[in-house]
């Protein structure tokens, strides 16, 4: 195969260049709508192609998602190159936190089990751990607010993370802050946890002690790609250094333009000064934007070079295709309340607009009519800095619009669910138990004047018999044992009583519940229980303070997206387009805001640098990116607006220096007249490849039952705590550990019970206070733990005589969709290490040690099935065996590895990803099913059919008797 042909045939020539390049370090600076990600895939793709092994590449991206979408890409342009798309699995493509995370677990196994906090879960630590920490104690010496507090203290120990500060010189110059920020070091290792920010600084201590497990799984690293560069901070950039210390080439892509996250300490700079930094460098440059029209690329090139000049890189971007319409206006209303008005009707005049989707080479793909969902409306902020008025957020006009005229809406912005009815119910009811023993006439007031109009199936006497019981749970006085408690329990309840179940509602309503769902998931992560009224009170302080602005659909890993109009921030914004955008409150004074700097709590003599540098403070240059970055994310259609009457304004405001500036350039402000060309056609809503499934184990929930993968991966709903939630996982890596320890000969008895000592851990089954005399749950599980890993080292030593790869990644093509997952392999290898023998194997340990569990021979043998069809893939060689280790009952079941078996696993997977992209999601109830059912208290368990009940998916080839079985669907169905 000609791959310079192929590469001709996909790629522009700036594109195959940066392709094509051999040199040890390039810069690929790429325009908006560029298709960076496209020319990433066929650089990873090309590497490959020309002998380069898939293990050897390592692709950091900014997000999981878009790692998600540049896997795809990937696999796209290996099968140009006619390589197997399962070669995907064998290299890394993600987050550099995640990257991180895993050279740890290579380091210490101990890593794995550690619960990784997001900036919102390591405010609820905070919460927490609020006095034992000792935060009460720097709360007073600032005198500050336990919020604000907690808020300035996540945000020093970030700060000094992503910066590399050494926390001896912060105590030197701030003995308070210094020793509380070690104080949370010490606790974070204590309790298992770990955040972003920890997680790379760890990894790069690792990286400059060398030690030698890091550099066994840096071995076969050749080459660096970085997507996103100019979001990229220092303690990133000192990881990307060290590692390419041992690889041969790097490539970083992005756009100085769009650095718009140096409020949290990314620095623009490493992008700017790249050529100078990195020898034998080369630059390329995309410049066709394959997105926007002419006029946006134009207008906004023009801007971004009138306002940073010299401080940015020059690219002369060009339009690749005007499309079929067009339309670039700047406009000025003497009202905020006439400018949303403007807004809602434009929207609706534009609805069912003949809309074309080209393909690159200028093909027409698609030909449809504009929904909602192709509508953006961007705000600089929605909080109101300055509200004594307490007026209601900035998108309070426009939203007031959009519902007069009838148009569904999306608040994907601070506090977005707690803007609309139903969460705040959710929370107001919970609220009642803010005090003990509400009485029934409090219950009775807010039912009739919130609960039954927001939720009209909702039972009075369920609703006050779960604020009762409760009420038991949270004010009982404590005695003994601390009693476990767990908040999605009440949640589930009471969602129960308001008769959710029962309730038709739309995906808006049930994306909000569900996101509730996914705030308690987090309180759970953190808090082991809520056994006592000022734990329950710290959770309420928590949904009113942080979640009502650190929550909304974006931050969570929620793909329900209604065929709604998208209202955000412009940073939340980053990497998405729109057919229509409105850039809209764009006023003096507001767009851009008012410079600041620095004000956390760090010493000023530490943070000199950053400061100087532009970090964790507000710019005209970072407002400039901003809005750069806003005009670049219209397709066709580009609304600049403001209005000189504010509710929140005495005198009348002027028109930004943004919007005068692009005023030069002579639009029109007609603000009567649709665009010439406007045809209507049927409304024909966009593929969103976000909605693709990813993972085994979600496609698993959807095979068990439809309902429930759209009620926990489209709306984002939890379970509830299980008991001895995570003896699994610490019995694994227990496992783990042994292996990374003993390689060569199992360990003594003595050595598994040093191990586990000092592995085992569970953060929701608390210790017994006497555990020699009176031991609890917890001790037991930990005796049970000893002696089912000493059980398995006993029968099966042999495994440490063969090396073992726990979580090798793995990568399916199943139609449209790439399935992701994760092998433990036992590997058997020849003196020259070519691989002779793998066997897939899956650790079960259960997680109720102490009860006998029927184990799904249905669930277990597709996923043995499934990732042995990866094993032969990824290594070349057939595998041949796979088996369940029951860790429980120390045994090993061989599962039917098969070509028959394996295509069989196949096939279901490939039916239930197509169920999946035609939305069909029956619910498929079973007694045995539903009794079990983690989430069943949000269903009515109404049986349903498929949509297409004629195509059936392949029987599972299971262990038992040599048996075929249809999937839980089918096969634990009562119609």
């Amino acid at each position: 195969m000609d791959l310079k042909q192929v590469l001709s045939e996909n790629l522009t020539y700036n594109q195959q260049a940066a392709v094509l390049d051999d040199n040890e370090n390039i810069l690929c600076l790429a325009c908006a709508g560029s298709g960076k990600s496209r020319t990433l895939a066929f650089r990873i793709a090309y590497l490959i192609a020309t002998g380069c092994p898939p293990q050897s590449i390592v692709a950091f991206t900014f997000t999981d998602k878009a790692a998600e979408s540049i896997k795809r890409r990937v696999a796209d342009a290996l099968l140009k190159f006619s390589l197997p798309v399962s070669l995907v699995g064998a290299m890394y493509i993600g987050t550099i936190h995640s990257y991180c995370q895993y050279l740890l677990g290579k380091v210490d196994a101990k890593y794995r089990q550690y619960e990784v906090l997001d900036e919102n879960r390591f405010k609820l630590y905070l919460l927490s751990r609020y006095y034992t920490l000792g935060l009460n104690g720097i709360q007073n010496e600032r005198n500050a607010r336990m919020f604000s507090t907690i808020k300035e203290v996540a945000d020093a120990w970030s700060t000094a993370n992503d910066e590399a500060l050494s926390l001896e010189d912060i105590e030197n110059e701030d003995g308070t802050l210094g020793r509380l920020l070690k104080t949370i070091y010490q606790s974070l290792h204590r309790d298992k946890f770990i955040d972003f920010s920890l997680m790379i600084r760890l990894a790069v201590e690792e990286l400059e002690k060398e030690t030698p497990s890091i550099k066994e799984s840096l071995k076969e690293l050749k080459h660096i790609l970085v997507d996103e560069y100019q979001d990229i901070n220092p303690i990133q950039e000192k990881l990307i250094v060290h590692l390419k210390k041992q690889a041969e080439s790097l490539l970083v892509v992005g756009d100085d333009d769009q650095s718009i996250y140096s409020w949290r300490g990314a620095d623009v700079n490493n992008i700017l000064s790249f050529q100078d930094r990195y020898s034998n460098c080369s630059t390329h440059i995309l410049s066709t934007n394959f997105r926007s029209t002419n006029a946006i690329v134009q207008a906004s090139d023009y801007f971004i070079q009138q306002e940073l000049s010299t401080s940015r890189h020059s690219k002369n971007p060009k339009s690749h295709s005007d499309g079929n319409i067009s339309d670039f206006k700047s406009l000025w209303f003497d009202s905020r309340e006439n400018e949303a008005r403007w807004v809602a009707n434009r929207i609706n005049e534009l609805l069912g607009t003949k809309f074309i989707e080209y393909n690159a080479d200028g093909t027409e793909r698609e030909v449809r009519g504009l929904t909602p969902a192709d509508f953006a409306i961007l705000f600089r902020s929605i909080k109101r800095s300055y509200n004594p008025q307490n007026l209601p957020h900035k998108h309070h006009e426009f939203t007031t619009e959009l519902r007069r005229m009838g148009l569904p809406y999306s608040l994907d912005a601070e506090g977005g669910i707690f803007e609309r009815p139903h969460a705040v119910t959710i929370r107001n009811t919970m609220e009642l138990l803010r005090e003990p023993a509400p009485t029934r006439e409090m219950m009775k007031v807010l039912f009739e004047t919130v609960i039954i109009s927001n939720f009209p199936n909702a039972d009075f006497n369920e609703v006050a018999k779960v604020i009762s019981d409760w009420n038991l749970k949270i004010h009982t006085p404590q005695g003994g044992a601390r009693r476990k408690v767990y908040p999605q329990e009440f949640l589930h309840q009471i969602m129960l009583a308001f008769g959710v179940p029962k309730t038709t509602f739309d995906d808006v309503v049930m994306r909000d519940l569900g996101v509730f769902s996914s705030i308690i998931l987090d309180i759970e992560k953190v808090y082991v229980s809520i056994d006592s009224p000022g734990r329950y009170r710290e959770i309420l302080n928590f949904l009113s303070n942080v979640a009502e602005s650190g929550y909304d659909v974006s931050t969570l890993d929620v793909i329900a997206k209604p065929d709604a109009i998208t209202i955000s921030t412009i940073h939340k914004m980053k990497g998405l387009e729109y057919p229509v955008v409105f850039i809209v409150d764009v006023v003096n004074r507001r767009f851009p805001s008012d410079k600041s700097s620095y004000s956390g709590w760090l010493p000023s003599s530490l943070m000199e640098e950053p400061v100087r540098r532009g970090a964790y403070c507000t710019t005209r240059q970072d407002e400039a990116r901003l809005f750069y970055t806003a005009m670049t994310r219209a397709e066709r259609f580009l609304y600049i607006t403001g209005s000189e009457r504010q509710p929140d304004a005495k005198s009348l405001k002027k028109p930004s220096d943004f919007k005068k500036r692009i005023d030069q350039l002579g639009l029109s402000n007609d603000n009567l007249t649709l665009p010439v060309g406007i045809e209507k056609v049927p409304q024909k809503r966009r593929i969103d490849e976000t909605l693709l499934p990813t993972s085994y184990s979600e496609i698993k929930e959807y095979m068990v039952c439809p309902m429930r993968y759209k009620l926990k991966k489209f709306f984002g709903f939890n379970p509830a705590v299980p008991e001895l939630f995570g003896f699994g996982l610490t019995t694994h890596t227990i496992i783990e550990k042994l292996h990374q320890t003993y390689k060569n000969s199992a360990p003594s008895q003595m050595e598994v019970d040093t191990v586990a000592q000092e592995t085992f851990h569970l953060k929701h089954i608390f210790p017994s206070n006497d555990p020699v005399n009176r031991p609890g749950p917890y001790e037991r599980a930990y005796e049970s733990a000893k002696e089912v890993v000493g059980n398995y080292v006993n029968s099966f030593g042999c495994d440490f005589e063969r090396i073992r790869e726990d979580e090798a990644r793995f990568e399916i093509n199943i139609g449209q969709a790439l399935v992701s997952g994760a092998i433990d392999l036992l590997l058997k290898r020849d003196d020259i290490g070519n691989i002779i023998d793998a066997h897939v194997i899956d650790f079960k340990s259960l997680d109720t040690p102490d009860q006998s569990a029927e184990n799904d021979w249905i669930d277990l043998s597709l996923q043995v099935q499934l990732y042995a069809h990866a094993a032969n893939e990824v290594l070349g060689e057939k595998t041949k065996t796979g088996s369940v280790h029951l860790l429980k009952d120390n045994k090993r079941i061989d599962i039917p590895v098969s070509k028959d078996a394996i295509t069989a696993a196949i096939g279901n997977i490939n039916w239930a990803v197509e169920r999946i992209l035609d939305n069909d999601f029956p619910m498929r109830p079973c007694s045995k099913k539903c009794n079990s059912c983690d989430i069943s208290r949000i269903c009515s368990q109404t049986p349903q059919q498929f949509i297409n009940t004629n195509n059936m998916p392949p029987k599972i080839h299971i262990p038992v008797e040599n048996k075929t079985v249809s999937i839980r669907a089918f096969s634990e169905f009562e119609d």
